[in-house]
């Protein structure tokens, strides 16, 4: 049987971004969209009621964001994806947060 990675795979095309970033991304929907962001998540265990805790926010080439942290269910490696690429006008907003961030 597979062994179950016990730490993220952060891509090369992906810069670390802070909260601050986020909300800009995200406009003025980021408080009450990003509270269902991590209660929805991506984990194999079968809790129920589970969120993303101590995560990581990262930006992709792709212009999305990827959440990386821990299930607070079962304390396994979770992720949350989300697309922001097709969002009008958040290629400007992701580039201008991608040159500051590799500076």
């Amino acid at each position: 049987m597979p062994q179950k990675r016990t730490e993220h795979i952060i891509h090369p095309d992906e810069i670390e971004i802070g909260p601050f970033q986020l909300q800009l991304m995200f406009g003025k929907s980021f408080k009450e969209d990003f509270e269902l962001y991590l209660g929805n998540i991506f984990c194999e265990c079968e809790i129920p009621t589970k969120r993303l805790v101590h995560y990581k926010s990262y930006l992709n080439n792709l212009n999305d964001v990827a959440l990386k942290g821990k299930c607070s269910g079962c304390g396994g490696i979770a992720v949350r994806y989300i697309e922001t690429g097709e969002r009008q006008g958040i290629d400007r907003i992701a580039n201008k947060i991608r040159s500051l961030n590799k500076s």
